[in-house]
């Protein structure tokens, strides 16, 4: 078995299910699902009918997004994991429907493409990103931003805790994404753990300090802290 099998076998051996706790992330839905209604909220001109998610997990953000976007739009998600497929059977019906297979195994290209918090677990990231360009007209990627002062400092490398196996900055994430042949339409910093008060954090002037940063410098955020993810619209 060589490396890019053992990889891809975390994700369908229910090694990964175990290490979410059994949810697959599906309660970082809400939040990832308002991410993408904010970004398509700052561009009116986006008209789409077909969205499409590659590594829709539990299906969570396809049936947030479904609840907020109109009616008549089709939504399909792919997900090569058998146990998070299994989850996101619940969500399905007659305009959402979920694939377990490779997504690039079918021909079929849509409006828009989700690509949410998946780029970090690809070995060939560059190839998957090219892969992706090719599957939708536009595309939103969700980054996390893993390196950061903070983790370097503290020796994290995301690998082992939550299989991450490319750690970005706001800077290399931009450029790996324009490096695949995409042009950036636009970017925002998207807050995610920031956004709750730390508990480890005692005081409550330690917890004001810090979400003010968030607030008025997320990008200084991102660098110091972490926590942070870019989400990135591309064509």
């Amino acid at each position: 078995m060589n490396d890019r099998d053992i990889i891809e076998s975390t994700y369908t051996d229910g090694s990964y299910l175990a290490k979410t706790g059994g949810t697959w992330h599906l309660e970082d839905s809400p939040f990832k699902a308002r991410q993408v209604t904010h970004m398509l909220t700052r561009h009116p001109e986006i008209l789409f009918h077909t969205v499409c998610e590659i590594g829709c997990g539990a299906g969570g953000i396809l049936a947030e997004l479904q609840k907020s976007l109109p009616g008549d739009i089709d939504f399909t998600g792919y997900e090569i994991s058998p146990q998070a497929h299994s989850i996101s059977a619940r969500f399905a019906n007659a305009h959402c429907r979920f694939i377990l297979g490779d997504a690039f195994a079918d021909d079929r290209k849509y409006d828009l493409l989700l690509v949410m918090d998946v780029v970090e677990h690809v070995e060939d990231c560059f190839m998957f990103l090219r892969q992706a360009k090719c599957k939708g007209r536009l595309k939103l990627y969700h980054i996390p931003l893993d390196a950061h002062v903070s983790a370097i400092l503290r020796g994290i490398n995301a690998w082992d805790s939550v299989g991450h196996v490319h750690l970005f900055t706001i800077e290399t994430a931009l450029k790996a994404v324009e490096y695949s042949g995409h042009r950036i339409v636009d970017w925002t910093i998207t807050e995610g753990v920031l956004a709750k008060k730390n508990k480890a954090l005692r005081t409550r002037a330690a917890n004001v300090i810090r979400l003010s940063l968030r607030k008025f410098a997320p990008q200084l955020v991102a660098r110091l802290i972490g926590g942070c993810s870019i989400l990135i619209l591309a064509d």
